[in-house]
């Protein structure tokens, strides 16, 4: 899809907290929460309402981009640890449309600009499509912690950024 100048990827800023982590809870909602039991939506409810995390981000230890379409965020993508995607979640009106890709080249240049040479996910099952057409690989069989069904991956960005 063309979004022309209509479609900006950015740094989240303070202001753009609430709104990304409702996107989060919500698109959760919509497209992964069946995949859990009733402890892993708990579990995810609580870490994007925690306001540890929230404090992370303000002291710069945990990184977060937002895709703005119109004035409003449609996607989301954290960091932690230097390496790993915390949250990836993109609008579902938005899906298929080059929002996520275009969110994770974002974090593969704040990476690989820091000297990190891969990136790794905990992806869900709705999600784990989505990161083998990125490049990343299984590193493992899926797994469940925490009521969460976890497939870990990772994807080298040699060549990538």
């Amino acid at each position: 899809m063309d979004y022309g100048e209509k479609l900006i990827i950015r740094k989240a800023s303070e202001d753009d907290w609430e709104d990304a982590m409702a996107l989060a809870w919500k698109t959760f909602n919509r497209f992964v929460a069946d995949d859990y039991s009733l402890q892993g939506v708990s579990n995810f409810q609580n870490f994007v309402t925690d306001n540890g995390l929230y404090k992370m981000f303000l002291i710069n230890e945990y990184h977060m981009w937002v895709a703005e379409y119109e004035g409003e965020i449609i996607g989301m993508i954290s960091l932690r640890g230097g390496n790993h995607i915390s949250l990836l979640f993109v609008d579902g009106r938005f899906h298929r449309k080059g929002v996520g890709t275009l969110l994770m080249t974002e974090l593969w240049k704040f990476i690989a600009e820091r000297g990190g040479d891969e990136c790794t996910v905990n992806a869900s099952p709705f999600g784990v499509s989505f990161y083998h057409r990125l490049g990343f690989e299984d590193t493992a069989e899926e797994y469940v912690q925490g009521g969460m069904r976890i497939t870990p991956m990772t994807v080298s960005l040699k060549g990538r950024v």
